[in-house]
């Protein structure tokens, strides 16, 4: 029995190398699929990290609350503006003390971390500073407080956050 024109073992000349092609069209949507799930990774890991900052000033942050709280006849030595600099020195006690061990806490916790402690009457507020992941300046506040509410978005900006308690 004698085949006709394209009824052989191999296609016809018209669909030559269709198989080819339905390879690297799927190629090409596989390799972009995997590129926007690398950058749905980067950005799942800066966000963590984002996180991260967040709750280690957050525990800070409680942690000097807790120590003024501890002494409360005492809190508003704790009011400070700057690192007070000193030695922490982890058997001795007394407010001193307590804000040299802190603020070594802080800026081991966390980048170009910076705190101001206020009072006003008897409550009191602690703004923890840190700089952004990514940031190239920390000096930049003139533009973070012209940036919209979301401030950490902007990568020039220092992290600024607050918490307030009375004592």
């Amino acid at each position: 029995m004698r085949q006709g024109r394209g009824c052989g073992r191999w296609p016809s000349s018209g669909s030559q190398g269709f198989s080819l092609m339905e390879v690297l069209v799927a190629l090409l949507v596989l390799a972009i699929g995997l590129l926007g799930l690398a950058a749905l990774q980067a950005r799942g890991v800066k966000f963590n990290h984002d996180a991260y900052l967040r709750s280690q000033a957050t525990y800070l942050a409680y942690e000097v609350i807790d120590l003024m709280r501890a002494n409360v006849t005492n809190a508003g030595d704790y009011v400070v503006a700057t690192d007070p600099g000193g030695t922490c020195d982890p058997g001795a006690s007394g407010h001193t003390n307590d804000l040299a061990c802190w603020y070594d806490a802080l800026q081991a916790a966390l980048p170009a971390g910076d705190a101001i402690i206020a009072a006003n009457g008897d409550q009191f507020d602690v703004t923890i500073r840190w700089q952004a992941r990514g940031a190239r300046e920390a000096t930049n506040q003139a533009a973070c407080l012209a940036a919209p509410s979301r401030v950490w978005v902007d990568p020039l900006c220092l992290v600024t956050q607050s918490w307030t308690f009375r004592t």
